[in-house]
């Protein structure tokens, strides 16, 4: 009964300090790429990138040695989407930044036939929830898909999603600017 009550208390004095701490880039990025750099990097389907970091809701003590301390709402916008594709990831701190998990969805549909990047109406056989990794920047974020990441499209269980991959170079690695707190509300 001690040990159970010591690591209670160990996890309410982590939430504590977590949060008297602040949570790591507590804040809104953006960007949208404009039709000169889409030019210029022809492979890139990504149009828009949105992200927003704020406190976890969920417990530390459900991270193990990882404590969760963030939760972040990846969306992005690919090809001339109207609707974006999204991911709540729950982060935990390394380095100077955050790395998080990308969420699972509980879609059924057919297993697609490649592993490619990209828009499908199918899902990666055997695909994770994938992971991608936040670094701050003096006027912004830095986002790196670091696993493969699933996004579906907002407000759909069924599809279609979005892949991006860390073998990408075109669809991976995401330079933020600040924005206002509205902007991803």
């Amino acid at each position: 009964m001690t040990g159970r009550l010591w690591r209670v208390g160990a996890a309410i004095l982590l939430a504590v300090t977590q949060a008297s701490a602040g949570t790591p880039l507590d804040g809104c990025y953006e960007r949208i790429y404009d039709e000169a750099h889409l030019g210029a990097h022809r492979r890139q389907i990504v149009r828009h990138v949105r992200v927003k970091i704020a406190p976890t809701s969920v417990s530390p003590s459900e991270g193990g040695d990882k404590p969760p301390i963030a939760d972040a709402h990846f969306q992005v916008w690919a090809e001339k989407g109207k609707k974006s594709f999204d991911s709540l990831g729950v982060c935990w701190a390394q380095a100077d930044g955050l790395v998080c998990n990308g969420s699972d969805s509980a879609a059924e549909t057919s297993l697609c036939k490649t592993k490619t990047r990209g828009v499908r109406d199918c899902r990666i056989e055997g695909a994770q929830s994938g992971r991608f990794r936040i670094a701050p920047r003096s006027d912004g974020a830095h986002v790196l898909v670091t696993e493969t990441l699933e996004l579906p499209q907002t407000g759909s269980d069924v599809g279609p999603f979005l892949y991006l991959s860390p073998n990408d170079p075109e669809n991976r690695d995401f330079l933020l600017k600040a924005a206002p707190q509205k902007t991803c509300q």
